[in-house]
């Protein structure tokens, strides 16, 4: 066998360190080994932790166990019967909002084990051209899951209270993108008579989303610059292209991201904002003397302009800023909303380290039987 190469160590060590799991010292951290515990990927641990938080579970335990399961959706070899494959695939996808290729597999789970209470699994199964022993496998496989939290003591015994807002789209897919971050992308114009979605990536790439996803021609429905989130990149026939993809909120992926910054928004609105352009415009002019008459204190002198600068940012609340996540996501939004967002930021990943602290102690207090 071959050792992984150098590359994929260091973006794992990051993915790490990025959730938490891993100190920048690379030491575990009592969340990681919670993460540890679990038999799913780390990121998929984080969703779970989320979920649990937000009173999300059950739908989080489906989308645990699909990913590291097949496609349960089958696809017929009639031209015809494809059309209805495809459109049974994105009525249940509106059953949890529409727009994504994961909440189909959530909404095909809950409408499956209904129709089993009712003895209408077969029934349902062939309607909605859904695999019966896929089903079977994820029930099984989310049985399993479900005990795996229960025995670290992440969730209690009683879990009814544990998916109170399953369906509330927006947690739904909040939790949703806490798992597939950092595969984020946007959503780029459509053009000509063009009517496959593209999407750009973190990276600048340009990718294909597949005939077979619910969002094939996104393109053509939104002309804003959605954001998607997505399992994977793959290739195929047709170049590199997103096989599941879901239409995500702005708010979760500002949360959850790795980093945000501000930055001058390069536009104005107002006389006050075209001085501040200008005395921007100062600075910076002025910041090559400065450096220069303080050759012993140049990191100094460019940390105090650069602090200045963000200081007159953000000294209103009613600023005009940009956001930037991850160092390619602009976001336009006022200097009070991203003081805002810094706070819920910490009071987020404060949460989930007090529910880790808390399972922790009743683990040690608690005996099994």
């Amino acid at each position: 066998m071959d050792p992984p190469v150098d590359q994929s160590i260091a973006n794992a060590l990051s993915i790490l360190q990025d959730i938490g799991a891993l100190t920048p010292q690379e030491e575990l951290t009592e969340l990681g080994e919670k993460f540890g515990h679990l038999p799913v990927h780390p990121l998929i641990s984080k969703m779970l932790f989320f979920a649990v938080l937000v009173n999300c579970l059950d739908p989080a335990l489906t989308l645990a166990c699909a990913a590291d399961y097949k496609e349960p959706f089958t696809m017929p070899m009639s031209p015809v019967e494809r059309q209805k494959a495809a459109a049974a695939k994105l009525e249940l996808a509106s059953l949890c909002g529409g727009d994504s290729d994961h909440l189909a597999v959530v909404a095909a789970f809950e409408c499956w084990k209904n129709a089993k209470g009712r003895g209408l699994s077969a029934e349902f199964c062939s309607q909605y051209f859904v695999s019966p022993s896929a089903m079977k496998m994820l029930d099984q496989m989310r049985s399993q899951l479900e005990s795996e939290l229960k025995r670290h003591g992440i969730i209690p015994n009683d879990i009814s209270s544990c998916s109170q807002n399953s369906r509330d789209p927006g947690i739904l897919r909040a939790v949703l993108a806490v798992g597939l971050y950092p595969m984020v992308g946007r959503l780029c114009p459509a053009f000509g008579n063009n009517r496959r979605t593209i999407v750009e990536t973190a990276s600048g790439a340009k990718v294909r989303v597949h005939s077979l996803s619910n969002n094939f021609n996104l393109s053509s429905k939104k002309y804003d610059e959605s954001l998607l989130v997505f399992d994977e990149i793959t290739r195929g026939d047709g170049g590199m292209h997103i096989r599941n993809c879901t239409v995500a909120r702005d708010l979760p992926l500002l949360l959850i991201s790795t980093e945000i910054a501000v930055a001058p928004t390069g536009s104005s609105d107002s006389d006050d904002s075209n001085e501040e352009e200008e005395d921007d415009e100062e600075v910076a002019a002025n910041t090559n003397e400065e450096v220069a008459a303080n050759t012993n204190e140049e990191g100094m002198d460019i940390h105090k302009e650069e602090s200045r600068r963000g200081a007159k940012m953000m000294s209103s609340p009613e600023n005009s800023v940009k956001l930037v996540v991850d160092r390619w996501l602009p976001f336009r939004t006022t200097a009070l909303e991203v003081a805002q967002m810094y706070i819920l930021r910490e009071r987020l990943m404060a949460s989930i380290l007090f529910k880790v602290s808390l399972e922790s102690i009743m683990l040690k207090t608690t005996p099994y039987f």
